[in-house]
């Protein structure tokens, strides 16, 4: 079967279904591609159900927390229960997403597609040309320099468990480790954490990050930073042996799982890009403020696929496809671009920042001066006995407008959104503490951040 396209999609998470439903909508010819399931990493496999199942651990961890203060009786919680809930949000999206593509008269083809030149590629048995292309294919787990890879499961895989074993290492410290480690943790399983540097979830601010790991140890994970992670071997009775090195010496550890929590790269390696004429690099697709792959191409990449300077986000991820979208349709030029995209790791309490951190302010020379407060004694943390929760704020000197902030805290991710639009709006610490919030919540303590 051959056919030609205005707009061919290949991938279809937050970045290409957002493209190619709004060109279709437009009145282009669009087709979309898809090698796993439709609708993407985020509804199926990622944050998503990684936040139903949290949701329902840190629900459990405040009654726990607030038990013989108004709660009684036992609590506990059950894995393959929550797993039940969590499959009746990511089971039907695959179907719910090609009913709406198909519904709009858009083309979706299953497989994986693989450049002949610039302005074809081929699917299975399918030839499809198109005008334009928009690259969209997400990320999958980095590969790991140890033996025994073979033997990780991805987060992917953790999702589909039916029981969850005693036992859980996790190889990394990145969100997807340190996230999925809370969660076992408050399940009552045995967590090991191994990072090969010293500071985890590198793109944080150190301060907070080290604040997190303390409060992770005191839950009772197992944190090994400056461990690196050798071999992996499967044992006798079905479990595995982790190997690691750390302050010269080579340690072993028992475990009956061991999960890819080592970063992410792009998903690109199977398409063939060197035919249509792109070098990728190993963040992906090189891409300019438009995100188009170079002047001369008609192929635009966004998400995790492209090497734009954005993070690995959802957020991002629709921001470029909308630009990339933008231009094609109305061949509109965009400006270099500095998004200010709050990120939270959901952990609990949750990790958050936007703008900012100090390490990057001191990198790019940026003047900057320090709020850094322990806010668990606020009225906000002790009603609930919280474990911990910090505040750590950047601002301008001279002027106080907002340059970077960064919260510890169980609220963390709502926190996070409101100094985003200050940092966007170019609000000073004083505006931002000049307004009303109501009264008793989290966003009132805003003010006494400042003090």
């Amino acid at each position: 079967m051959d056919a030609t396209y205005n707009l061919i999609v290949i991938g279809s998470g937050a970045a290409g279904r957002k493209a190619a439903t709004e060109a279709q909508q437009y009145g282009w010819k669009t087709a979309v591609v898809e090698s796993g399931p439709l609708g993407g990493t985020c509804p199926n496999r990622g944050c998503d159900p990684k936040r139903i199942l949290s949701g329902i651990t840190e629900t459990y961890d405040d009654a726990h927390r607030l038990k013989d203060y108004g709660i009684q009786g036992a609590l506990s919680l059950d894995w393959n229960r929550m797993k039940k809930f969590k499959d009746t949000f990511t089971v039907p999206v695959p179907a719910q997403v090609e009913h709406s593509f198909r519904e709009i008269g858009m083309e979706v083809y299953k497989g994986t597609a693989v450049f002949i030149d610039g302005s074809t590629i081929e699917v299975g048995d399918c030839v499809l040309k198109a005008d334009h292309f928009l690259i969209a294919t997400g990320s999958l787990p980095a590969p790991l320099p140890f033996e025994g890879t073979e033997h990780l499961l991805t987060s992917d895989d953790f999702f589909e468990q039916e029981e969850l074993p005693d036992t859980i290492v996790f190889v990394g410290g990145g969100p997807v480790s340190f996230e999925l480690a809370h969660m076992c943790r408050r399940m009552g399983r045995n967590v090991s954490i191994f990072h090969d540097a010293a500071h985890i979830l590198e793109e944080y601010d150190i301060e907070m990050t080290n604040k997190l790991v303390e409060l992770s140890r005191n839950i009772g994970i197992n944190v090994h930073t400056n461990a690196q992670v050798t071999n992996i071997t499967r044992t006798d009775r079905e479990g595995f042996i982790v190997e690691a090195e750390k302050d010269g010496l080579t340690h072993k550890f028992n475990t009956d799982l061991v999960i890819h929590g080592g970063g992410r790269v792009p998903n690109i390696q199977s398409l063939h890009l060197e035919r249509a004429g792109i070098d990728p690099t190993d963040k992906g697709i090189p891409v300019d403020a438009n995100f188009k792959s170079a002047s001369d191409s008609s192929i635009y990449a966004a998400g995790d696929a492209a090497d734009s300077g954005l993070p690995p986000l959802t957020p991002a991820a629709s921001f470029g496809a909308s630009r990339a979208l933008s231009h094609m349709l109305e061949d509109k030029d965009h400006s270099a671009f500095d998004p200010v995209i709050p990120s939270v790791v959901f952990t609990y309490p949750k990790l958050a920042k936007t703008g900012l951190s100090q390490q990057e302010a001191e990198e790019q020379g940026v003047p900057y001066e320090i709020l850094s407060k322990e806010i668990t004694p606020f009225f906000s943390y002790q009603r609930t006995r919280s474990t911990g929760a910090f505040i750590k704020v950047l601002t301008s000197p001279g002027t106080d407008e907002i340059l970077g902030a960064h919260l510890l805290s169980d609220h963390a991710d709502h926190l996070i959104n409101l100094f985003t639009v200050a940092i966007k709006k170019n609000m000073t610490k004083q505006e931002l503490s000049q307004i009303l919030w109501a009264y008793p919540s989290e966003e009132s303590d805003i003010p006494s951040f400042f003090q």
